[in-house]
């Protein structure tokens, strides 16, 4: 980065004169530059320290996903793939992916019959309670498939492993009950049966909605 001063004259004893003939000594960290100016015009440039100048990295092209997912961290990873954190630069919302390998899938029994209905049961529910699905994005390409989904803060099992004794107080334990009753309710009415409820499989938001 390069920072440039104003133009000023200078007068023969190294103070700065402005328009109202005012005498203004330069400062330690002033250096004036008479190498190719007029007499009557003289740079003066304020000196940077080295621990002010501010070094930006080359810019690197960016692929996105879906062509405007922005790939994150990775959250976790399971059977079938991993699970990154994701932003979408159309919103600056905040989300989560998981990657399968479609080629993996196939030598999975029922792996693709398995996600496929997944994807179309998470499309057709609707609640606080239950995972959002946002979007499928299928590379063919490299032969992988990206299931975006609303992002969760964290598992219920390692905010229980977070807090002494691994207990949550009642009135907090009460709460997200209720909120797995809620959504077990709302799968039941839709025929849906959940076969493995666990802390592991619970998610929690940041606005503390259990998943």
């Amino acid at each position: 980065m390069h920072l440039y001063g104003m133009n000023q004259e200078e007068t023969l004893d190294g103070s700065v004169p402005y328009q109202d003939d005012t005498l203004i000594s330069p400062s330690e960290n002033t250096t004036v530059i008479f190498d190719d100016l007029d007499d009557e015009e003289e740079l003066v440039i304020q000196r940077v320290e080295s621990d002010q100048v501010i070094y930006q990295p080359p810019f690197r092209k960016v692929k996105l996903i879906g062509g405007k997912y922005l790939m994150g961290s990775v959250l976790g990873e399971g059977s079938y793939g991993k699970v990154k954190e994701l932003l979408d630069t159309e919103t600056l919302c905040r989300r989560a992916v998981k990657i399968l390998k479609t080629r993996k899938l196939k030598r999975i029994p029922n792996g693709e019959q398995n996600v496929r209905r997944e994807i179309q049961l998470l499309k057709r529910l609707c609640h606080r309670n239950i995972i959002q699905l946002i979007d499928v994005v299928l590379n063919e390409e490299k032969q992988k498939m990206y299931i975006v989904m609303e992002y969760c803060a964290s598992e219920l099992q390692e905010m229980l492993e977070s807090v002494p004794e691994k207990k949550f107080p009642i009135w907090q334990a009460h709460g997200y009950f209720c909120q797995l009753i809620a959504g077990l309710g709302y799968l039941h009415s839709h025929g849906v049966v959940h076969k493995d409820i666990k802390p592991g499989n619970l998610l929690v938001t940041n606005d503390e909605t259990l998943k």
